[in-house]
C-alpha cells in the first residue's frame, strides 16, 4: 500500500484521550473501523470513546466491544485531546458530532471522494475497499499488533463495503488483507452470517415492501424504490436498493427511505460507467462512483423527480 501514514501515526502517538466518530446513518464499515481503532488505541495506553451522530443501529452488535458504541449525546463532556473521523468524506456528514470535535485536532481516515479540508491530518484514498482496510494498513505501517477482536471488526467492515468481495472496489490486496485477518482466528463464516443473515422478521417483511414499491423510469434504465415512515419502523434496510439493479436493463437504482415525514435518506447504486456520487453531490451527499447517498426533503414524487433529473444527465 503506497500511502504515507507517518503524520497519522505521529498524531495518534501525541494524543491521550480520543473521540472517535463516523458518518450519519452509520454502517458496518464506519462502525467497524471505530471499534477497531478504539481497541488499538486502548492497547497503546490511550483513552478512546466512540460517539456516533445517531443512535447506533445494531448491525455490528455481535462484535466484541459493542458496548463501547454510543450516541454522541450519551458521552460525558470529557476533555478530549484529539478526534478521529472514520469513513466520512466531509464534516457535514458527521451530523451532531461536529460540534464536539470542532475545536479538537482531528485525523480523518477515509476512502471516499470528498472535501479534502476535513481534519488537520488526513489519510484519504479511494484505492482501498473500505475504511476498515485502511485502518489495517495504518496498523501495519505503525507495527501495532492486532488481536482477534480487532481483526473481527476490520473483517466485518471489509465484507460489508465489498458486498462479500463482489463490488468493484475489491482488489487483490483486499483479499490479501482479509486473509491476514482470518489468520487471527476469526470465524469468517459466523461473521458473514451475523452481518448478512441476521434480520428480524419485520425487516424481512420490510424488504418485500421495498421490492413491491419498485418502479422503472428513463426507458426502464432507472429503478426507484420507496419506503414510507411507517415501513421504516423496522429499521434502515441495508442492501434493499441493490434489488433494483437485479432488474434486467436497469443501470441505476435508488431507494427513498422516509425517516421523518417528508425527510428521506436516499441510497443510490449504479452499474459500471454511471457516477451516482455526482448525483449525491448535487444534494450535499457523497460516497463512491457506484454507491452513494444523500438526504432530501419534500414529498416522494418531488424528491423522485429531482433525483431523476440529475440521473438523466448522467445516463450514456
Amino acid at each position: 500500500m503506497d500511502l504515507n501514514f507517518e503524520e497519522a501515526i505521529d498524531f495518534i502517538q501525541g494524543g491521550d484521550r480520543f473521540l472517535l466518530t463516523t458518518h450519519v446513518n452509520s454502517d458496518a464499515d464506519g462502525i467497524g473501523a471505530c471499534m477497531a481503532m478504539q481497541q488499538i488505541l486502548e492497547q497503546l495506553g490511550k483513552e478512546a470513546h466512540i460517539g456516533l451522530p445517531e443512535a447506533p443501529a445494531e448491525q455490528c452488535a455481535f462484535l466484541d466491544g459493542w458496548d463501547a458504541v454510543q450516541h454522541i449525546d450519551a458521552l460525558t463532556q470529557k476533555a478530549y485531546t484529539h478526534a478521529i473521523i472514520l469513513d466520512c468524506p466531509n464534516l457535514e456528514r458527521v451530523g451532531s458530532a461536529a460540534d464536539r470535535i470542532a475545536d479538537l485536532p482531528t485525523l480523518t481516515l477515509d476512502h471516499h471522494k470528498g472535501n479534502p479540508t476535513v481534519g488537520q491530518t488526513r489519510v484519504v484514498t479511494t484505492h482501498v475497499s473500505s475504511t476498515c482496510e485502511l485502518v489495517y494498513h495504518l496498523a501495519q505501517a505503525a507495527d501495532w499488533p492486532l488481536n482477534t477482536s480487532i481483526a473481527a471488526a476490520l473483517y466485518t467492515g471489509i465484507i460489508f463495503d465489498t458486498g462479500g468481495f463482489r463490488f468493484s472496489l475489491t482488489t487483490p490486496e483486499t483479499f490479501e488483507v482479509a486473509a491476514q485477518l482470518v489468520r487471527h482466528d476469526i470465524r469468517l463464516d459466523l461473521l458473514a452470517d451475523q452481518l448478512f443473515n441476521n434480520r428480524s422478521y419485520a425487516s424481512v417483511k420490510q424488504l418485500g415492501t421495498a421490492i413491491d414499491s419498485l418502479t422503472l423510469h428513463c426507458d426502464e434504465r432507472v429503478a426507484v424504490l420507496h419506503l414510507n415512515a411507517e415501513a421504516m419502523r423496522a429499521g434502515d434496510p441495508d442492501g434493499a436498493v441493490n434489488y433494483g439493479l437485479m432488474v434486467k436493463g436497469v443501470e441505476v437504482a435508488v431507494i427513498l427511505k422516509e425517516y421523518e415525514e417528508g425527510k428521506y435518506r436516499v441510497s443510490l447504486r449504479s452499474q459500471e460507467g454511471i457516477d451516482v456520487n455526482a448525483v449525491a453531490n448535487a444534494f450535499a451527499g457523497g460516497g463512491h462512483v457506484r454507491a452513494a447517498g444523500c438526504r432530501m426533503e419534500g414529498c416522494a414524487e418531488e424528491v423522485t423527480h429531482r433525483l431523476l433529473t440529475q440521473i438523466k444527465h448522467r445516463l450514456p
